[in-house]
């Protein structure tokens, strides 16, 4: 979907603000590790800002969700899906695949504080959580995976002073 994970240095000498690749983020780690035990495959539905998101962005990842999940039917496996995403509106986002989900899969948003390109990222291990919490949650859960929590979506919050992302306490 974009966000920080997905964002490069500017092409242009002159340029001072951030861009986005050409290749996913996703694509470039899960490709400098050659035993992995898992196959996939990486399929961009848009590349923005998670600020300059909106309900068509959101429907469109819904359609491509539902896309995977058609596909995968003709299988035998249930699918384990992994979304990266802008930090700011990734909870809103997985809350809104949340209600609207029909499906099976095991869905893992993820993303980045600093772009992948960056020596210091923490999107290796993000997006390294992400793709073990798909095999270990239950099929039809939605979680958020960051800061190396795995958070079901409907019971995120990010912490406002640290930004971490972890589960509302429950209030009695």
């Amino acid at each position: 979907m974009g966000g920080t994970i997905d964002k490069d240095y500017p092409r242009l000498t002159a340029g001072y603000a951030f861009e986005y690749g050409h290749e996913p983020a996703a694509l470039r780690i899960l490709n400098t590790h050659p035993n992995l035990g898992i196959s996939f495959d990486v399929t961009s539905v848009c590349k923005k800002d998670s600020l300059d998101m909106s309900d068509l962005d959101r429907d469109m990842l819904l359609g491509a969700i539902c896309k995977i999940m058609e596909q995968r039917q003709r299988g035998s496996h249930h699918a384990r899906i992994v979304i990266t995403h802008g930090t700011d509106t990734m909870i809103e986002t997985a809350q809104y695949i949340l209600k609207r989900i029909r499906y099976n899969a095991v869905i893992a948003f993820t993303g980045a504080t600093k772009p992948e390109r960056f020596v210091d990222s923490d999107a290796s291990f993000n997006l390294g959580c992400a793709i073990a919490a798909t095999s270990v949650c239950s099929a039809g859960s939605v979680v958020i995976c960051m800061n190396g929590n795995v958070v079901p979506a409907g019971k995120c919050i990010r912490d406002e002073e640290s930004g971490i992302f972890l589960a509302q306490m429950e209030t009695k």
